[in-house]
């Protein structure tokens, strides 16, 4: 007599969407049906900015438009809103907020290396292992990116803060394309969450930066999230189709669709796995809000910067009006 064998329903491997745009429309990736979206005119600047000349970033042509927000330098910028506002709702490269700590790093795509730790797989990998799917299914999804200082001017004619005065415009829709990071930990061999394999930690480029141990900015998020495909947790490496420029982490950066920019590192070039969160000082010392009793002097007196309850990640809903501009 013959035993019937059930096997599991085959899996359809994800189809690869690279972020090549085809008569001005981009393939996104999704489970519901085949669906393009438009991109908009880059708008790129052709030339470097007076305003950057002298400084460290005066090989890095900008928006002219871009409202600048500390100075020459570093380059924190928003778009004007009725820039913002014109360009659509997919925002070009050029006119995306822009959050810079420092100089930006000058990274070739050829010879950047991902350095990987902490795993049962240690690996370096380059961008062509990422970008010709190797690692994994190449995705492209559309995402819209905060600042968790947006609007900050408001709020700080209400009362002071630490940060400076973001107006309204740090907001922005791209479609970005990459490895979902879930893809990239199966393939050195994280499949779950371990009493060792708690957290994922993101650093950018040591020296980038004036603090910390290390002088880089990073971070870390729990494992669960990192390894849940619906949250479409990214390593970037196209924004709208084309290569990311270098305000925008050229050339690999990290992106978490519904999560503040300050949790998103770009110029990506170390991944570490650990049973505990980062102890990077951006880690403490960026996007937290504390009670309004506790001012930055009190907080470091009384290490309210390392409660992990105050600590900031997530998108808040908020809005602005474009019309009337009064």
């Amino acid at each position: 007599s013959s035993v019937a064998v059930a096997f599991p329903p085959r899996v359809e491997a994800e189809p690869t969407c690279d972020g090549t745009v085809v008569e001005g429309r981009i393939r996104l990736s999704t489970h519901v049906r085949a669906s393009r979206l438009a991109v908009p005119e880059k708008q790129a600047a052709q030339e470097v900015d007076q305003r950057d000349r002298d400084t460290p970033d005066d090989w890095i042509k900008r928006h002219p438009d871009m409202v600048r927000l500390t100075g020459r330098h570093p380059f924190n910028s928003e778009p004007p809103l009725r820039k913002l506002q014109a360009a659509g709702w997919v925002t070009p490269a050029s006119l995306h907020v822009v959050r810079n700590h420092g100089a930006v790093p000058k990274l070739s795509w050829d010879t950047h290396r991902l350095h990987v730790t902490g795993v049962p797989r240690p690996c370096q990998l380059t961008m062509e292992d990422l970008a010709s799917g190797k690692v994994g299914p190449v995705v492209s999804i559309p995402v819209t990116f905060i600042c968790a200082g947006n609007r900050r001017k408001e709020q700080n004619m209400t009362k002071k803060t630490i940060g400076f005065n973001w107006g309204a415009g740090a907001v922005a829709n791209s479609v970005w394309t990459g490895v979902r990071l879930c893809d990239v930990l199966a393939y050195i061999g994280i499949t779950k969450v371990s009493m060792q394999h708690q957290y994922v930690h993101f650093e950018g480029p040591e020296g980038e930066l004036p603090q910390g141990s290390t002088g880089s900015y990073g971070t870390s998020i729990a494992m669960g999230w990192a390894l849940d495909r619906e949250r479409d947790v990214l390593l970037a490496f196209k924004q709208n189709g084309e290569p990311l420029t270098p305000d925008h982490g050229a050339p690999l950066r990290t992106l978490l669709p519904g999560c503040i920019g300050g949790r998103m590192i770009k110029w990506l070039t170390k991944i570490s796995v650990s049973d505990r969160p980062s102890e990077n000082h951006y880690h403490f010392f960026d996007n937290r809000v504390l009670p309004p009793h506790v001012d930055a002097e009190l907080a470091t007196a009384e290490g309210w910067w390392y409660k992990p309850e105050y600590i900031i990640n997530h998108i808040n809903i908020n809005s602005a009006m474009f019309e009337p501009r009064h």
